[in-house]
């Protein structure tokens, strides 16, 4: 079976397994953590010269990618958020007359 399956999740977090779920519990937090850890060395080797000049065309793509996967998993999870939200507030419904038929 090859590593990327339909339900692949673009972090690597959960692949290869679709019948399994979307992993285990915490899964999503290590990723997350690993994702933040990519992004901060992509930040800190951009704006500091520890490195020499070349290494910024490699680490700078993996910056970005990382960010916007971070950007992607917060907007998911102020969605989610929002759902349960709305799925709190009470709806009240509305009666029309009918006409007399």
């Amino acid at each position: 079976m090859s590593a990327l399956t339909p339900d692949c999740d673009p972090d690597m977090s959960h692949c290869g397994q679709p019948w399994k779920g979307k992993g285990s519990r915490g899964s999503g937090i290590v990723s997350a953590v690993v994702l933040l850890g990519i992004l901060g060395i992509a930040l800190a080797s951009v704006t500091k010269e520890a490195v020499f000049g070349g290494f910024d065309f490699v680490v700078a793509p993996m910056g970005l990618l990382a960010a916007a996967l971070l950007a992607r998993r917060a907007a998911r999870l102020v969605a989610r958020g929002a759902t349960a939200v709305a799925a709190r507030v009470p709806t009240v419904t509305v009666r029309r007359s009918q006409p007399v038929g």
